[in-house]
């Protein structure tokens, strides 16, 4: 803990900013005036400015501003607080994923809306002429999949502006804003995104609205005098394995060969590695799987792209 003059005390622009609801803000406040400090955990990290040295504070800034509430002690002239010596994906880490968790145990109001904004803010910080930060970069730098940050990001543009708003409320789930992105009428979405909000569809029927093509998984008919087969609804699997991977995916059952497919998109090689190696960590221990592994892609570009990526091709431009 170090006790740093306020003068030199900012919040990093890149840190996720929550909401904090004025009920809590006031606990908050009296929370600081028995403590005659900050309510929790702050952390911020040195930076060399032109004025000289700073911290930025990546961490607890809403605790912050509590104890320099004019009802608390807003004459303060040195803040204890906890200052980290990192480099910028250290500080990414610490200012969004670190403080994302951080905003939901104590309670504060953090979306994913939140959360792309700040790693948008971070991409655009860090990067630099001829060195910009990729979104695996950001991945990387955050400890998350790279599907799942691209997801994330989908939210900022692919929502309505009234599905966003509901969203950021907390009043329709991420899962259902996910299934929404794919809807392309903004007046439509919205409707869809009201009546989600509303409690007056489940996740698969909202799905079915976006997807009027959609199929249900058909179930495998066991020969007789066999076991029950145990797969059963494969509904919640393709959504826990859709939030798993971060990629719409589908399981397909073949009932007369008894066999079955796990079908994932992916639009382009990182989100692809992305895949493989969440794949790897989960079956990397299970000796006794079996099965194919096919790409079915739209063009030869991709098709010359995969097989340059598999190392069967060592020319990018062989048709």
């Amino acid at each position: 803990m170090q006790n740093v003059p306020r003068d030199q005390v900012r919040q990093a622009p890149y840190a996720i900013r929550a909401d904090v609801p004025k009920a809590q803000h006031k606990a908050l406040i009296d929370h600081a005036i028995e403590l005659a400090g900050p309510p929790g955990a702050v952390i911020g990290r040195s930076i060399a400015t032109r004025d000289g040295h700073a911290v930025e504070v990546l961490l607890g800034w809403e605790r912050l501003q509590a104890y320099l509430h004019q009802d608390a002690f807003p004459r303060a002239q040195a803040i204890p607080m906890g200052v980290l010596e990192c480099n910028a994906a250290e500080a990414a880490f610490y200012a969004i994923e670190f403080a994302a968790q951080d905003q939901k145990a104590a309670g504060f109001i953090s979306t994913p809306l939140l959360y792309a904004a700040a790693a948008l803010t971070a991409k655009e910080h860090f990067g630099k002429p001829g060195l910009p930060w990729t979104i695996q970069t950001l991945a990387n730098a955050l400890c998350i999949a790279r599907p799942t940050l691209s997801n994330r990001l989908r939210l900022l543009k692919g929502l309505a502006p009234k599905t966003r708003e509901l969203l950021q409320a907390g009043l329709i789930k991420p899962e259902f804003a996910k299934i929404l992105l794919a809807e392309s009428s903004p007046g439509r979405q919205e409707r869809l995104a009201t009546q989600a909000a509303k409690g007056m569809m489940s996740s698969r029927a909202l799905y079915r609205l976006v997807h009027p093509d959609y199929q249900p998984p058909q179930t495998v008919a066991q020969p007789r005098g066999s076991k029950p087969n145990p797969l059963g609804d494969v509904g919640p699997m393709e959504r826990a394995l859709s939030e798993r991977f971060g990629t719409p995916t589908s399981i397909v059952l073949d009932a007369a060969r008894h066999t079955g497919t796990v079908e994932m998109d992916f639009h382009s090689l990182s989100e692809l590695k992305g895949l493989l190696a969440t794949l790897e960590r989960q079956v990397q221990t299970d000796t006794l799987l079996r099965g194919h592994l096919t790409f079915r892609l739209d063009n030869t570009r991709e098709a010359n792209a995969i097989l340059l990526e598999l190392g069967a091709n060592t020319d990018p431009m062989l048709d």
